[in-house]
């Protein structure tokens, strides 16, 4: 969908919003929604967080705009099994990216949920929406609504959706670490640089886990949904970054220690490999080559290369960066 130099200024507008220095996530939110209702028109709006460590969604902490709370009691009472979003398994499958409800219930207008719920409770009938995800966090879920007397969705306006979602995955994500500081405490790896990329502090546990690597060679973990990596000789750490303020530049990398079991034995053993698969799976999520897992195991690189290729196939994955995320718990199975 090719967009126009107006929704490209407007949608960049929409995004100093979302990083401003507004408070609270509420309020962010709120904020957002008023500016996506001039923008495309929207009647109303729902964010629920989620806890970072389960993803499960935290439904006690939500925001509605242009709403009603008695809505959202009766969805969870009775009608959230069928709403299409969580039936098809969307909010799962597909983070920072948003579908119409109609194209994943084509006869929604004829079911339970429209009828006695979406309608005459919600006061809504047409809705995008997904699950927000940051730096292998989920965030929470966003749904964005329309009534029945509006036109559905637009393809120009999900992708005008689906371009600030990262960000507001991002920005929220952002807001929950700087609230919590909990990461930066305990057997993390803290580096703290400011604006200019110039290093202004390493913990002893970042010393320990750069080694003679510069700080450079950490991947940052950017916007996308997914988990990033880091890996030396011996241990596997995911990397998060945090900002020091919305005011100045400058962030905080974390390097927060997988676990050093070198079998992995309670991630390894819900996959269906066998105990071959298991060792030189453990092995490569601690960042071993393929030719040091051969030696470590006694085997040949071929035979290595030969277990990867099923452990790929067993586990729906093309590549050992999918496998650290998939094993760890940072990716959304199938």
């Amino acid at each position: 969908m090719v967009l126009s130099g107006r929704d490209y200024r407007k949608i960049l507008e929409i995004i100093e919003v979302v990083y401003s220095t507004i408070p609270d996530t509420g309020a962010m939110f709120h904020a957002f929604c008023q500016e996506l209702h001039k923008f495309i028109g929207i009647y109303s709006a729902i964010f629920v967080p989620a806890n970072p460590q389960t993803g499960e969604f935290l439904f006690g902490r939500y925001q509605i705009y242009n709403n009603s709370e008695g809505a959202l009691l009766a969805y969870l009472a009775r009608y959230a099994s069928q709403d299409p979003f969580a039936s098809s398994g969307w909010f799962k499958d597909h983070p920072n990216e948003v579908a119409r409800n109609t194209d994943l219930m084509p006869k929604l207008a004829r079911t339970e949920f429209a009828c006695d719920f979406l309608m005459p409770m919600a006061s809504v009938f047409y809705v995008i929406a997904a699950t927000l995800r940051a730096q292998g966090d989920t965030v929470g879920m966003l749904g964005i609504h329309r009534q029945k007397r509006d036109a559905n969705f637009s393809s120009r306006e999900k992708a005008i959706v689906n371009i600030l979602l990262p960000h507001m995955a991002r920005s929220i994500h952002n807001r929950e670490l700087a609230h919590d500081g909990a990461l930066l405490r305990g057997p993390h790896g803290v580096i703290m640089i400011d604006d200019s990329g110039r290093v202004l502090f390493v913990n002893n546990a970042a010393k320990e886990a750069l080694g003679n690597r510069m700080v450079e060679t950490i991947p940052d973990p950017g916007l996308g949904p997914m988990a990033t990596f880091f890996r030396n000789r011996s241990r596997t750490y995911r990397v998060r970054t945090v900002p020091i303020s919305n005011k100045k530049g400058g962030k905080f990398i974390v390097l927060e220690p997988q676990p050093s079991n070198p079998m992995l034995t309670g991630q390894l053993d819900s996959f269906r490999l066998s105990g071959r698969e298991k060792e030189v799976a453990a092995l490569v999520i601690h960042g071993h080559s393929n030719r040091e897992v051969a030696e470590r195991l006694f085997i040949s690189e071929m035979t290595v290369k030969d277990h990867l290729k099923s452990i790929f196939g067993k586990l729906e994955i093309r590549r050992r960066g999918e496998l650290v995320a998939r094993v760890l718990g940072f990716a959304p199975r199938n």
